[in-house]
């Protein structure tokens, strides 16, 4: 349903241009205008003019220009209805689908007054962090002045301080206009009594340095608190409660930041802490990002790949202790679902990357980004490091960790690489190992079959062998396919045939090339069900067959269909009552279905001989 005119007209008369793009990067004033250096192209002098009056934008360098919606499109790559209900979303205004439904109404208009009140309260925290002159705010600027971080940065990310004293942040809310249900509302607050909510509300963040957290577009959504001295014996991190506006299985740290790199280099590096982000990216490594102390979720790697493309890279920088290995094994797994190419770095012991460029400075860093490894590359070098391979217990685990590993490679190309990379470093044969995977494979779609639904009896595809190696010659090699498209009258040839409806409905639209790139995207294109059948197929070893082969299962199905046929007719003719006229009949069909099948048994032994 198109969202109405009159919508759109109010949501742009509800935005201020300037305040939207000052959202994602600094603008500066000269006259009535405001400019920056262009964000669509590469530029050293500002050409980039922003107009309050026009409420548009518009470069002379690339002649990029438009309205608010317009550059929210352009800058995040949406469509526009996508833009439209961005905006929307920040302005508080239902679009037309939405508006006789109250709860989202009120819901919306929460959502502005809970961005507002984190926006307000993080400046608060800043000034408090800067200009306090009480013992815990001397406290927190000494930790950063230890930790090299100086005012400027402290500026650049508006990092705060919560006041051991709750009360003062509360009574600076009242003075602001905010209620104790906004407050809670926001999860800066939580009400004393759960039962009794007169009995006041109390402060989450006390005493901690506060990073606040942004969604994609700049809006400051929740916090996360560092405590800073030693005698403080809780939990490092407290992150917000969820909200209406918070999420934390869909937000980075520093994202709202770090897009625009990582949408330029096609490549995002996942740290793990908010200062390991925020001192690579003030040391010009700006691709980076970081989860709030969670594992990634599906929600995190889709937002990702917006930036990154189909054709991107992550670069997993996790610590080199046993949690950072698991920790990049569970991001691995995730980030794989979206056949996105991942590397991971190798950490020295006892360093973070904020360490580590304080220490060294940036260029070492780079230099081991530069250097990561494919990941199978990376856990084969940390399992050698923890496991003898000598032992064949240990040996024994190297090979299932590796095997389940490279059964979420989508590339069957590389995916073959690998198999026999880790054969090789295990010492055992190629197709030994290519079974552990295919196992590994075959073992987690089903167990992600069961944590979903139970799988429908029509969504599981049981196929013999020789569609199988139809099916696989017809994806990975280059004859087989001319021949089926040049050669075989699919609806005439194929439709006696069991499978004819699966047969059909691949054949008639084979990818361009054999291109792991274009078999991956033919896949994808199916339905789930189709396509964890096809990956089932293009993981086992057919390479040593050709369209001989192909042209040899077709004539075996042939056989077979026909053979059937021959039986239920030979049957109807036993039945009680069939008249003479009817026996005839089947005696002839069954006659003429014989020679057919003579035939093909001839054909199949020229074949052969053929080969000989």
């Amino acid at each position: 349903m198109p969202i109405p005119e009159e919508t759109i007209q109010q949501i742009l008369g509800s935005t201020d241009i300037i305040e939207l793009i000052e959202g994602y990067f600094p603008l500066q004033k000269k006259g009535q205008d405001y400019w920056a250096c262009c964000p669509f192209h590469s530029e050293k002098t500002p050409s980039f003019k922003v107009s309050a009056s026009r409420q548009g934008y518009y470069c002379f360098g690339c002649q990029a220009k438009g309205n608010a919606i317009g550059f929210v499109m352009e800058y995040e790559s949406i469509d526009f209805p996508s833009a439209v209900r961005r905006l929307a979303d920040r302005a508080g205004i239902a679009i037309k689908e939405d508006e006789y439904d109250k709860k989202t109404t009120k819901e919306n208009l929460l959502k502005k007054k809970i961005i507002h009140i984190n926006q307000t309260a993080s400046l608060w925290f800043h000034e408090n962090l800067l200009k306090s002159n009480s013992a815990e705010a001397r406290a927190a600027r000494e930790y950063l002045k230890e930790r090299k971080i100086d005012i400027q940065i402290a500026k650049n990310w508006t990092i705060g301080l919560a006041p051991e004293n709750g009360n003062i942040f509360i009574n600076w809310c009242k003075s602001q206009g905010f209620n104790n249900e906004q407050m809670v509302a926001s999860g800066l607050m939580s009400y004393r009594d759960q039962e009794e909510f007169s009995k006041g509300v109390y402060s989450r963040f006390r005493n901690r340095i506060m990073f606040p957290l942004h969604n994609d577009y700049g809006d400051t959504i929740a916090f996360s608190g560092r405590v800073f001295t030693p005698q403080n014996r809780l939990a490092k991190y407290v992150n917000s409660p969820e909200t209406l506006a918070f999420k934390k299985s869909n937000v980075f740290f520093g994202l709202n930041k770090s897009k625009r790199s990582i949408a330029k280099k096609e490549s995002a590096i996942i740290c793990e802490g908010q200062l390991d982000l925020i001192r690579c990216f003030e040391n010009g490594i700006e691709n980076v990002v970081a989860p709030l102390g969670t594992a990634l979720t599906e929600k995190h790697v889709n937002l990702l790949k917006r930036f990154i493309g189909q054709n991107g890279e992550v670069v997993l920088c996790f610590d080199s202790d046993s949690a950072g290995y698991k920790a990049s094994l569970r991001a691995y797994e995730e980030i794989s679902k979206v056949g996105v190419f991942i590397r991971a770095l190798q950490l020295p012991d006892n360093h973070d990357p904020d360490l580590l460029i304080t220490n060294y400075g940036p260029e070492k860093f780079i230099d081991l980004v530069k250097s990561a490894k494919a990941f199978h590359e990376y856990q084969i070098e940390t399992l050698s490091g923890q496991l003898n391979l000598n032992n064949p217990r240990d040996r024994i685990q190297f090979a299932n960790e590796l095997s389940i590993t490279i059964s979420q490679v989508n590339d069957p190309i590389a995916r073959d690489g690998y198999i026999n990379d880790v054969a090789i470093r295990i010492g055992i044969s190629a197709d030994e190992f290519r079974k552990r995977v295919v196992n590994s494979f075959n073992k987690k779609t089903s167990q992600v079959s069961t944590s979903t639904n139970e799988p429908k009896e029509h969504d599981i595809i049981n196929v013999e062998q020789d569609v199988e190696i139809l099916i696989k010659l017809s994806l990975t090699d280059a004859d087989t396919k001319k021949w089926i498209r040049n050669s075989i009258n699919i609806n005439d040839e194929l439709k006696s045939l069991k499978n004819f409806d699966l047969l059909s409905e691949l054949f008639k639209s084979l990818p361009s090339s054999e291109e792991p790139e274009d078999i991956n995207a033919f896949i994808s294109s199916k339905d789930s069900h189709i396509a964890t059948f096809l990956n089932d197929i293009i993981m086992k070893d057919y390479t040593h067959l050709s369209l001989v082969d192909a042209k040899k299962s077709l004539i075996r199905l042939k056989i077979k269909s026909l053979q059937e046929k021959i039986d239920l007719n030979k049957t109807f003719s036993r039945r009680e009552g069939i008249s003479n006229e009817e026996i005839l009949t089947i005696t002839s069909k069954v006659e003429s279905q014989r020679k057919e099948l003579l035939d093909f048994k001839k054909a199949l032994t020229n074949i052969d001989e053929s080969r000989d």
